[in-house]
C-alpha cells in the first residue's frame, strides 16, 4: 500500500473485535455525515457486526469519548466524519503523558468530511471500502505526532495527531475554511474550499523570520510563511503536500519554503495536487524525529484542518504508537 512499508500486520486477539464504537460528528461534511451514517448502520447490521454509537456536539468531545471508551476496555473505535473528527479520536488514544491508553485497541475511519485527506494515505476509496475493512478488523501500527503549540495568551497546549500540520498560510487558510463552513453551498467540494481559502489567505501573506531546529542538531533560519510537518501525505482537500511521507517510518517529513512569494504560491497550487511543488528551488524536503519552530511573531498552525494554535511549537514523532484499522 502506498505510504506504508510492507510488514506483517500485528492485530489484537479476536475477543477485542467483538464490539466497535462509532463516534459520529453529525456536523461534518456540512451535515451530510448523519445521512451517510444512517446508510452505514444498515450495512453494519446486515453484516452482523456488533456496534454502539455516540454523537458529538462540540469540538473536543470525540477526544473525551475515545479516552473514556479506551479506559473502559473498548477494543475498536471508529471515527465517522472528516480529518478533524479522526484527529480528535487519535488524540484520545493517548494519555496526558503521550502513552497509548490501551495499546491493543485500534482506531479506524469511516470517512465523511470537507477534506477527508487521511483516507487518501491509507487508500480508502469509499464508504463500502471502509466498512469492509472495519468488518474484517485487521490492524497495524502507524506513527503519531505529539504537538506542543502556543495559545494566544502564551500558554502551551499539547495534543496528538496522525496526519499533517501546516504553519502560516495553511493555518490562515484553515481558519477561513472553518469560518465559511455554514456560508458556502454544500455543492462546493472540499478541495475547492481549501483552494479558495488559500487564495483568500494570500491577502495577509508576508514572509517572516522562521527558525527551524531538527532533532536538536540541524538549525535552519528561513524567510517563510508556509511550513509543513507531516506524517501523512495529503491535506487541504487532496493536496499532496508531503508526497514522500510514510505513516510508519518513524520520521516526520518537513517541507520548508524559503523566500516564496505570493506569485510562487499561486504558481504552485496546480502542482501541489501531485506533489510537483518539491521541484521548486524555494522548497526543501527534510526528515526528522523532532521539529521545533520559532518565529519573529506568532504564526498560525493548522492540524488536520483545524486551527490548533501558534508558534513557538514543537512536534515529536511517536513511532508505531497507534494501532489503526487498515
Amino acid at each position: 500500500m502506498n505510504g506504508l512499508k510492507t510488514r506483517a500486520p500485528r492485530s489484537p486477539p479476536p475477543d477485542q473485535l467483538e464490539e466497535r464504537l462509532f463516534i459520529i460528528n453529525p456536523a461534518s461534511a456540512r451535515g451530510t455525515t448523519l445521512r451517510r451514517w444512517t446508510e452505514a448502520k444498515r450495512e453494519l447490521e446486515r453484516l452482523g457486526i456488533k456496534f454502539s454509537e455516540q454523537m458529538t456536539a462540540r469540538a473536543g468531545e470525540a477526544t473525551e469519548i475515545a479516552r473514556r471508551a479506551l479506559r473502559s476496555g473498548t477494543g475498536r473505535i471508529v471515527a465517522v466524519g472528516g480529518d478533524g473528527t479522526l484527529s480528535e479520536v487519535a488524540d484520545g488514544y493517548f494519555d496526558s503523558e503521550g502513552a497509548a491508553i490501551n495499546p491493543m485497541a485500534a482506531i479506524g475511519l469511516l470517512p465523511s468530511g470537507t477534506g477527508s485527506d487521511f483516507r487518501r494515505s491509507i487508500e480508502i476509496n469509499s464508504g463500502p471500502d471502509a466498512i469492509a475493512r472495519i468488518a474484517e478488523g485487521k490492524s497495524r501500527l502507524i506513527d503519531a505526532v505529539r504537538a506542543v503549540t502556543t495559545t494566544n495568551e502564551g500558554a502551551s497546549v499539547t495534543r496528538h495527531f496522525i496526519n499533517v500540520a501546516t504553519f502560516g498560510l495553511g493555518g490562515d487558510a484553515a481558519a477561513f475554511v472553518n469560518d465559511w463552513r455554514e456560508r458556502l453551498p454544500r455543492w462546493v467540494g472540499g478541495r475547492a474550499r481549501f483552494i479558495a481559502a488559500a487564495l483568500r489567505a494570500l491577502d495577509r501573506y508576508r514572509l517572516r523570520s522562521v527558525e527551524v531546529l531538527l532533532d536538536d542538531q540541524l538549525h535552519k533560519k528561513i524567510a517563510s510563511n508556509l511550513v509543513v510537518v507531516a506524517n501523512g501525505r495529503f491535506a487541504g482537500g487532496g493536496m499532496m503536500l508531503a508526497p514522500n511521507a510514510e505513516l510508519d517510518d518513524g520520521l516526520l517529513d518537513v517541507i520548508l519554503t524559503d523566500g516564496a512569494t505570493r506569485f510562487d504560491v499561486i504558481k504552485e497550487l496546480p502542482r501541489i495536487g501531485r506533489g510537483g511543488h518539491l521541484k521548486n528551488p524555494k522548497v526543501t524536503e527534510m526528515r526528522a524525529r523532532q521539529v521545533s519552530i520559532t518565529t519573529d511573531e506568532p504564526m498560525a498552525i493548522d492540524i488536520d484542518g483545524e486551527m490548533a494554535g501558534y508558534t513557538p511549537a514543537r512536534m515529536t514523532i511517536l513511532p508505531s504508537s497507534v494501532r489503526f484499522i487498515i
